[in-house]
């Protein structure tokens, strides 16, 4: 339809189209057919004003497959992802705010940034939209910390990761929002804490026994899961509700636990890797040992005569699952045809190995739980560098 009009134009007028002018209901067909890459969708609705209009409400787009975070060029202050739906790499320009900003993870569109002074911010790459958070260094100032670390210098107070963060809801809407996440302190002070629209200036310690390793929001319900694969129910008020499953053995060859949303259910996800020597690169013996998967164990979070029990599970159904530090996704199979159903996408990821102060890089690749096979990911084809300690799976939204 759309080349109808401009054939049109162009035979009768013998001038240049005035693409404004395109009739309402073209324009909405065409945003309508738009769902598969959100990088279009962005394009049409940059054009001009009346396309904007037409264009559907950003907050009713299906689910699109998440883009992998690559690279953050420092020098042009550019990130660059990898983006599944056209296996092309998209660069996004950062708001000069955020040129100091180390990136930390991604969670529901934002990116989690850690400011050269130690705030955290969240930004939306695609709306250029940023928001600070309150300091996090001053949980350890919460009475239950204060006594144990009254010695303990700003300096080393801001010295601290962000490991895991979920939201209610779309920060940009402000209503009832609430933050949960989990950070570390040096390596022996593990952070569960939250923030809400209603305390703003603070965060709330919840817990600082143990290190958890996710945190995800599903259906303003939050659950945790620490590093003995115990996974905390919370409800919207972050009140404790329940605690599930046995403590598991921890060693240094389980790479930390990772929850996923599947159809409104709770996945729990243990990576194992090799017990075998790590791979060290003799021509870079500097470089880091290199893990690779040996096999990846899937628990579903299910209600069993009232009582909520981890199961084990044996496939993915048709779901394929995008897994990495920050959040993981769950997609159909069929949104994304070159993936074999029942498979896994996990992101090179950097980190301390179990009981062991080794800093070690863990191998990306597709992990298929039917011959249990790793495969490189689609973008080794495509060059790139690290960004630092991981990739980042990142799903855009407007």
């Amino acid at each position: 339809a759309v080349g109808d009009v401009f054939s049109r134009n162009c035979l009768t007028k013998r001038k240049a189209v005035d693409w404004s002018k395109l009739p309402a209901y073209l324009l909405r067909q065409i945003a309508e057919l738009l769902v598969v890459d959100v990088a279009d969708y962005v394009h049409f609705r940059a054009v001009c004003t009346t396309w904007r209009s037409a264009a559907v409400d950003p907050r009713r787009r299906p689910p699109q497959l998440p883009w992998l975070l690559l690279h953050h060029d420092r020098t042009t202050n550019r990130l660059y992802f990898f983006s599944f739906s056209d296996a092309k790499t998209h660069s996004i320009r950062l708001p000069d705010r955020a040129c100091d900003c180390h990136i930390c993870l991604s969670c529901d569109g934002w990116l989690v940034l850690k400011k050269a002074s130690s705030r955290i911010c969240l930004l939306n790459p695609l709306s250029r939209t940023l928001i600070e958070l309150p300091p996090v260094f001053k949980l350890l100032r919460a009475p239950q910390l204060r006594r144990s670390y009254q010695d303990i210098t700003i300096d080393i107070m801001k010295r601290y990761n962000v490991r895991a963060i979920a939201m209610s809801s779309n920060p940009r809407a402000r209503q009832h929002w609430t933050i949960q996440a989990s950070f570390r302190f040096m390596p022996d002070l593990p952070v569960l804490a939250s923030l809400r629209l209603s305390d703003w200036y603070s965060w709330t310690l919840i817990d600082h026994s143990t290190m958890y390793d996710d945190v995800i929001c599903i259906k303003e319900t939050f659950y945790t899961v620490n590093e003995a694969g115990q996974v905390a129910v919370f409800n919207s008020r972050l009140e404790k509700m329940a605690m599930v499953g046995s403590p598991t053995r921890t060693s240094i060859f389980f790479r930390s636990w990772r929850l996923v949303e599947s159809s409104g259910e709770l996945l729990v996800l243990r990576n194992v890797l090799f017990e075998l020597t790590p791979t060290v690169d003799k021509k870079n013996p500097n470089q880091l040992p290199v893990y690779s998967t040996d096999r990846v164990e899937i628990f579903r979070l299910k209600s069993i005569a009232g009582k909520l029990c981890l199961v084990t599970a044996k496939c993915l159904d048709d779901q394929i699952l995008f897994v990495g530090l920050g959040r993981s996704f769950a997609r159909h199979a069929t949104s994304y045809p070159p993936a074999r159903r029942n498979s896994m996408f996990l992101a090179e990821e950097y980190d301390f190995m179990r009981n062991d102060n080794l800093l070690c890089r863990i191998e990306s690749g597709e992990y298929n739980f039917g011959d249990e096979i790793m495969e490189p990911l689609p973008y080794d084809r495509v060059e790139y560098e690290s960004i630092g300690y991981t990739s980042i799976w990142h799903s855009p939204s407007l």
